[in-house]
């Protein structure tokens, strides 16, 4: 089973699963199925206690720090 993680959209607040496809301690790479396909979107941080942020078409997404 695919690790999955929970990543927020903070322009609307909507929160959806999303498949973990690559992870280190400063980055993390996750695909949100919907429609007809996927995205990746990669998400980044500096200080580890904070939560990973990633931007894409104009929107903010953050996944926990313990994801």
């Amino acid at each position: 089973m695919a690790d999955k993680v929970k990543v927020t959209c903070t322009n609307n607040d909507r929160v959806v699963d999303a498949t973990v496809i690559q992870r280190s301690s400063k980055r993390l790479v996750v695909a949100l199925a919907g429609g007809t396909g996927s995205m990746e979107i990669v998400l980044n941080r500096d200080d580890l206690k904070k939560p990973y942020v990633g931007r894409m078409a104009g929107m903010e997404f953050t996944a926990p720090a313990n994801a």
